[in-house]
């Protein structure tokens, strides 16, 4: 492929199924409702008719496969000089369509490859101390920087999915692992990074670090490159349970006793995720430089509490890599669907002062799932940073820092799915985790896996304090507005409507089926 090429999409329904093909084909997408959304032009995945003739849907009508930083510096100097719309792709995995814009000029990030090591590395401009570090190109996967760090013998703090891209949304959003407890967020481990803003230069930042560090995807410029902390590697303890109830009361018991055990385990260092359904439970949990009697201390009170004929299994693992090829990387995601999702951080007092109203929340919100509660799980991410980490220089929620959970609840489609049975899906997960909203008032949520009409979503994304540190570097920037996404900051023609107007039968109203332009 020709550096900087411009390639004219085509939308073949088929391709998306694969998750291989996010490699290979610019216009493919994780949840294909990015694909397709807000047009009638676009075909159905699978398509209803071999003979349907496509259109673009939401896919750009052009793109640039970019191959290094010189061709993004051309990219952003051509679409800034005829004033295009600004499509930024990395994996296209992003929950919030961002990625995706009918009638857009795309970019493709994902050809910047290059993961290099530096045991003596100080930031540009820098006096503290050399340290060892890894530095990636924008196009690199967490499961090629896992692999590069195994080779090493260190740790890099990176996203349980081996198919997302290591330097774009994941970092913009504030970066969680199953590793935070351990070794902070993404953000916390970020050293430095190259980015190609709106006037067309490409700086090594500083003082706008803070803005990548957790102040959206898609909205401050490209990424070209980001240079993360390496640490020691060490061995790990990880355990996984899967257990199932007759009942839904018997299951929720089960998830209080989880939900007393979290401050344990977070403590020792741990991360985990959990999957809820009505009457099951199942729970993978890890520990960094510990062996399986540790992560029996911090499980000690839920092996009690588990019915008969539930699996139980403790690995000593000799690295992070041996831990992540035998779990998150064979259990994958499943691509090629419709699908969106809501969240909330739960900050770690109401585990330790009510675990009942907690648990009691959670099954609740599960209620407006519907009949997609019986197969559509509550993710439970134990992915939040230890309150060390927090040093008042991201721009993420602070309610990372004091939560021990990340609450997402999911829904899925057909592609023949009625408007009116698509909106009454995505309601669901709105109202489920408005109940976790009233329950929690003060926290927030993760940008990059929330509710696209998440209320006063600068406060939940941010809080105050960074949301008005962030528009003062927008302004400086990006004064024009250029770079634009959904709930971004700034984006004018993007910004969330009311709640009143977000869940209302009309369909424009509904940014999964209609245009966010």
């Amino acid at each position: 492929m020709a550096r900087g090429r411009l390639w004219k999409a085509c939308v073949i329904a088929s391709l998306t199924i694969f998750q291989a093909l996010i490699k290979v084909t610019f216009h493919s997408y994780e949840q294909i409702n990015w694909e397709t959304c807000t047009s009638s032009d676009a075909c159905l995945v699978p398509a209803n008719s071999k003979n349907a003739t496509c259109g673009q849907g939401s896919i750009s009508t052009y793109s640039v496969h970019a191959t290094s930083s010189a061709d993004v510096v051309k990219y952003v100097n051509f679409a800034t000089k005829y004033n295009l719309r600004i499509v930024t792709k990395n994996t296209g995995h992003d929950y919030a369509g961002r990625s995706s814009g009918k009638g857009g000029f795309g970019l493709w990030t994902h050809g910047i490859k290059g993961i290099s090591r530096n045991t003596t590395f100080v930031p540009a401009g820098s006096s503290i101390a050399p340290q060892d570090a890894v530095t990636i190109g924008a196009g690199v996967q967490w499961s090629d920087v896992y692999q590069f760090a195994d080779d090493n013998n260190i740790i890099v703090v990176g996203g349980d999915s081996p198919n997302v891209g290591a330097a774009g949304g994941w970092i913009q959003g504030g970066g969680h692992s199953v590793l935070s407890q351990a070794y902070g967020l993404g953000v916390d481990n970020l050293l430095q990074a190259t980015i190609v803003t709106a006037n067309g230069v490409e700086r090594t930042i500083n003082e706008y670090q803070g803005a990548i560090r957790g102040g959206g995807p898609g909205t401050w410029g490209i990424i070209t490159s980001i240079t993360y902390k390496a640490h020691p590697g060490v061995p790990c303890a990880w355990v996984s349970i899967s257990s199932r109830f007759s009942t839904v009361d018997d299951n929720y018991k089960l998830v209080q006793k989880y939900i007393e055990q979290a401050p344990v385990w977070a403590d020792l260092g741990g991360g985990s995720f959990l999957n809820i359904l009505p009457q099951s439970v199942t729970f993978l949990g890890v520990i960094p430089n510990a062996t399986s009697v540790r992560a029996k201390q911090g499980l000690a009170t839920i092996e009690p509490a588990l019915p008969p004929g539930s699996n139980i299994s403790y690995v000593d693992a000799p690295s992070f890599q041996s831990f992540f090829k035998a779990t998150f990387d064979v259990s994958n995601e499943i691509v090629g669907i419709n699908f969106a999702l809501s969240s909330r951080l739960i900050p770690r007092t109401y585990f330790e002062t009510d675990s009942a109203g907690l648990a009691s929340a959670l099954r609740k919100g599960q209620v407006f799932l519907g009949s997609s509660a019986d197969v559509q799980t509550i993710q439970v991410l134990a992915d939040t940073p230890a309150p060390k980490f927090q040093r008042n220089v991201t721009s993420t929620t602070p309610s990372w820092y004091n939560s021990l959970w990340h609450v997402i609840y999911t829904t899925a489609w057909p592609s023949n799915a009625t408007v009116a049975q698509q909106q009454q899906l995505i309601k669901g997960i709105h109202d489920g985790a408005q109940v976790l909203r009233d329950y929690s008032p003060n926290s927030g949520a993760y940008i990059s896996e929330a509710d696209v009409y998440e209320p006063n979503h600068e406060a939940s994304f941010w809080g105050t304090a960074n949301a008005a540190r962030l528009k003062t570097i927008k302004a400086k920037y990006d004064p024009k507005n250029f770079f634009q996404v959904w709930q971004g900051m700034d984006g004018m023609a993007l910004r969330i409507r009311s709640t009143s107007a977000m869940l209302s039968s009309t369909p424009e109203m509904h940014p999964l089926l209609t245009s966010f332009a």
